[in-house]
């Protein structure tokens, strides 16, 4: 009986082997009879325009892309989100005070000690701005934290706003905003069984930013890349294809052409299991040569990569010499162009960046003044709304601004140095204003002490001295 009962199993599992690659078979000829006829039936699982159709498998397919676990799209996804990371931070983040005249050097100082703190002036801006590409969106959890016991910090009474990254991957959090305001989010929290543990963040203990989807959805973002993962694969699928056809056409074959049906069998016995090689004698009836198959139709693959990579690179804004075509840039000028849009591509998620840097400022202000001159007079507190931030945006056509536009207007008197100052990336306005300020401080006290010892010198000459007695003296 057992015998009996394992063959049946044994012969179900083959019935459905069989069942599975005959329905398999039967996708694949009836999608094929589509293309050829010009019909456009939509069989399930074969060809959608686009196969990631919520956010939970786009994010996934974007995080398993880029760190190369993914069969297909690995190269274009790590390219693409480490680019535009890279141009959407560019050199990290400018600090300033937002009205000019107004007294914020406390301020100033607790910010460039809290991004310092938190590396937010390194690595790790870069590392958030790679993780919303990847998310669509971030999270950052903000909680009072010790510093280490150095001098810089002990002006904050070695206390410091903490800054932490949480990811919708690991956490799979809520945001909950107000229902009159979208833009207002009130609570973030998660929950995950047994295997996590419950979070919950208020309004003044994080800031999240979405950098794509609709404003009355917090919860559904859409990052730049999610619009194309499928053109993205597909690019892969034709790029594996193109080298399927290489490795099975590509190499010619060996052919002899004989007279009789008795002279091609003595060939073939003659060749098999010979391993030949060229500059080697024979002598024959047959005429030896090589023959290679058409494979014409192989040209469709290149267009097909081609037009894919152009539709990556128009929804993405990275150009397709970052892909990998170099060979479709005629000239220089028009890579400089394609560097131009990718920088203009990004102008949206730089401000929402910016956007979120001073909300992260701000807040971390509050928790402070809350947490540490709670008992101080309003005076001595730190005022949150003083700091702007500022992203730099270094391209070809900005140095050109500044070669031909503000640098003759500074030389002119037309605009004043320190506008001429805030063009150029990576100068800190203010401590450039006081070097000049000291150095105009230092060279009136030089001509004021060579004054004093010229005056003093003609004090000190006997009166009624000739010139030339002066001279000779």
């Amino acid at each position: 009986m057992a015998i009996k009962l394992i063959q049946y199993l044994r012969d179900a599992k083959t019935v459905s082997v069989v069942r599975s690659e005959m329905t398999e078979l039967r996708v694949k000829t009836q999608h094929l009879i589509d293309a050829l006829s010009g019909t456009e039936t939509d069989v399930e699982g074969q060809y959608k325009g686009n196969a990631y159709r919520t956010y939970r498998s786009a994010v996934v397919a974007t995080d398993h892309k880029y760190n190369a676990t993914a069969r297909w799209g690995v190269l274009q996804t790590g390219n693409i989100i480490d680019l535009r990371a890279a141009f959407i931070i560019a050199r990290g983040i400018k600090l300033s005070v937002r009205e000019k005249g107004v007294e914020a050097e406390k301020e100033l100082k607790f910010a460039k000690t809290l991004l310092e703190f938190n590396d937010l002036d390194k690595e790790m801006v870069q590392e958030f701005a790679k993780e919303a590409e990847i998310e669509g969106k971030i999270l950052m959890k903000i909680d009072i934290d010790k510093t280490p016991e150095i001098d810089k910090y002990k002006e904050f009474d070695h206390k410091m706003v903490s800054v932490r990254y949480v990811s919708w991957l690991d956490k799979r959090y809520k945001i909950t905003a107000d229902p009159e305001d979208y833009k207002k989010y009130e609570k973030a929290s998660w929950d995950d069984g047994n295997k996590r543990q419950k979070g919950e963040l208020k309004e003044n203990q994080f800031v999240y930013k979405k950098f794509g989807g609709r404003i009355n959805n917090p919860n559904l973002a859409q990052a730049k890349i999610y619009k194309c993962l499928t053109q993205i694969d597909g690019l892969d699928h034709a790029l594996r294809d193109w080298r399927e056809v290489d490795r099975l056409f590509g190499g010619p074959i060996l052919y002899m052409k004989c007279e009789t049906a008795e002279e091609v069998e003595l060939a073939m016995e003659m060749f098999e299991n010979k391993n030949f090689k060229l500059r080697k004698v024979l002598a024959g009836t047959g005429e030896l040569g090589f023959v290679a198959f058409d494979v014409g139709g192989v040209n469709s693959f290149e267009k097909e990569i081609l037009t894919l990579s152009k539709m990556i690179s128009g929804t993405t804004g990275v150009s397709v010499q970052y892909l990998g075509f170099v060979e479709l840039l005629k000239n220089r000028s028009t890579s400089d162009d394609l560097r131009e849009m990718l920088s203009s591509a990004t102008v949206k998620e730089r401000t929402t960046w910016e956007g979120a840097y001073e909300e992260l400022i701000e807040k971390a202000i509050n928790m402070w003044n809350e947490a540490i001159y709670s008992q101080k007079s309003e005076g001595k507190k730190l005022n949150p709304s003083l700091i702007k931030v500022t992203i730099p945006v270094i391209t070809k056509q900005h140095w050109e601004n500044i070669k031909d536009v503000w640098l003759p207007s500074v030389m002119a008197g037309k605009i004043s140095e320190q506008l001429y100052l805030e063009q150029l990336p990576g100068v800190d306005v203010d401590e450039e204003m006081e070097r000049k300020e000291e150095r105009e401080q230092s060279e009136f006290e030089r001509i004021k002490k060579e004054n004093a010892d010229i005056k003093a010198d003609q004090t000190n000459k006997p009166f009624g001295k000739s010139a030339i007695e002066e001279e000779e003296e």
